[in-house]
């Protein structure tokens, strides 16, 4: 990984891993282009104080978020996440400047450590079906699709309306090594 300057090269080991605090909600908007889930961010932030999710960044020495991930520990769709042996894990992002240096893949590891830990056996997580560069890193990283969803789901954005969103999608799981 580069740096500006000619300087020292940075390493994944380099990156920091950390749970979302507060301060962080308006650095995950990545500058408006995820304005519009302000309300969201907001509600899962809140939801991540009494146990229900957690909310991950990947930030560099600087501090500069590059990288988010959030993990659901129960869900409505119980196949999803079911609070004792399925996370969910959603808002999977990186950067665009600091995709294919594998970021991704080492914030996917870090998270998939800390639900074995938790005494999760399975991780699930849905992919667009238009989002082929993800698809391949999620099959990588040994997760198989298991399924189809119709991706309609609503928010309300930034200014408080209702958004309708249609993003078919691929439900993915991997089996954790201490399922």
């Amino acid at each position: 990984m580069d740096t500006p300057n000619n300087a020292k090269p940075m390493e994944l080991k380099d990156l920091i891993i950390r749970e979302v605090v507060k301060d962080d909600l308006p650095a995950l908007e990545w500058g408006g282009e995820f304005t519009k889930y302000r309300r969201m961010y907001g509600s899962i932030y809140r939801d991540s104080l009494s146990d229900k999710n957690i909310m991950w960044v990947v930030t560099l020495p600087n501090s500069e978020i590059i990288g988010q991930a959030f993990v659901m520990f129960k869900s409505a769709d119980w196949a999803a996440a079911d609070g004792e042996s399925r996370a969910y894990i959603f808002a999977f992002r990186i950067k665009p400047r600091w995709r294919n240096r594998g970021v991704g893949s080492y914030l996917m590891a870090f998270i998939e450590e800390d639900l074995q830990e938790r005494g999760y056996k399975y991780a699930t997580l849905n992919v667009a079906k238009d989002n082929p560069d993800a698809l391949r890193l999620y099959k990588h990283l040994g997760y198989k699709i298991t399924g189809s969803r119709s991706g309609n789901w609503s928010y309300r954005d930034h200014e408080g309306n209702l958004q309708q969103v249609n993003e078919p999608s691929w439900r993915m799981m991997k089996k954790l090594s201490n399922g």
